[in-house]
């Protein structure tokens, strides 16, 4: 499918006039509604009100990509206007913008909405696109740009199509205070800790350091005295920082596999507001997904 599928002349406003991004996006849901693309107006606005402005991409230096989920649509819907002046996307954005174009999908097509807004968004990165469309006079001028006419949306994208395959990780026997350093050095949120055959165990993350770490900072600030002896493994050990990263991890580890969908994946993190996913194969780690891997996607930057 291309782009211009998802659009239609009746959905594409040029000029498109509207002082302010909430303003156009209410337009152009309009247009949608007015082409027998919307079987919920209330509900679509509901939801348009309950996301704002949190789905807004800035696409470039002139694009700004509203999207949202609604079952108030059956298919995945496109709309695009062209304002005359610039608008900006919100009060205090740095940069005004010209190009709206609204993405809107229902919820059990995840892997289309993803594919949707990832294809505008590179269409939207590339400058003589973005430059021949801000010269367009109506809509038949809109559908000549080859930029959006030709672009194809993608297969679904898979978990390893995204993931990031170099990976720091630590041993059950890692201190505390090494994890901690790789944590601080890599500047990343969390390490699995994975086993000898590279199967993945736990993880260990600020959270678990922050439970472990500072409770011994605070006593011995302020009485002076270290942590107890703990014999762990055979050894005595005096300074939690050396406490092995068994102690304190987290046992209770979801895993992506390689071959999942990206929507899937975007799926399980927003319901299970995790940041990052260790992702196996046959049960061995060979990568994280993070949602930042997933954002740079959509915007074109991969």
């Amino acid at each position: 499918m291309r782009l211009s599928e998802l659009l239609a002349p009746a959905r594409v406003l040029v000029p498109l006039p509207a002082r302010t991004l909430e303003e156009a996006v209410r337009l152009l849901i309009q247009a949608c509604v007015a082409d027998g693309k919307v079987t919920d107006p209330a509900r679509l606005e509901a939801t348009v009100r309950d996301a704002w402005p949190e789905d807004t991409v800035a696409m470039g230096t002139h694009a700004v990509l509203p999207h949202f989920r609604s079952d108030a649509v059956t298919s995945v819907v496109a709309a695009l206007g062209l304002c005359p002046e610039p608008i900006r996307p919100a009060p205090k954005a740095p940069r005004a913008v010209r190009i709206v174009l609204m993405v809107i999908a229902p919820p059990g097509e995840a892997a289309a909405y993803l594919q949707a807004v990832a294809a505008f968004a590179r269409a939207l990165a590339q400058p003589e696109t973005v430059a021949t469309l801000l010269q367009a006079h109506s809509a038949a001028d809109v559908f000549a740009i080859p930029g959006l006419r030709d672009v194809s949306l993608e297969g679904p994208l898979l978990v390893r199509d995204l993931m990031t395959t170099t990976v720091v990780s630590v041993t059950p026997d890692t201190p505390l205070g090494e994890a901690a350093a790789l944590l601080l050095q890599h500047r990343i949120q969390a390490l699995p800790v994975v086993g000898g055959a590279g199967e993945v165990l736990g993880v260990v993350s600020h959270g678990e350091l922050i439970r472990y770490l500072v409770p011994s900072y605070v006593q011995r600030v302020n009485t002076g005295k270290i942590m107890a002896a703990r014999k762990v493994g055979g050894k005595i050990v005096t300074d939690v920082a050396q406490l092995p990263v068994r102690e304190a991890m987290s046992r209770n580890v979801l895993c992506l596999s390689e071959d999942q969908t990206i929507a899937d994946a975007a799926t399980l993190m927003a319901n299970k507001d995790i940041e990052r996913f260790p992702v196996v194969r046959e049960g061995v780690l060979t990568g994280f997904l993070t949602r930042a891997d997933i954002v740079r996607k959509l915007v074109g930057n991969s």
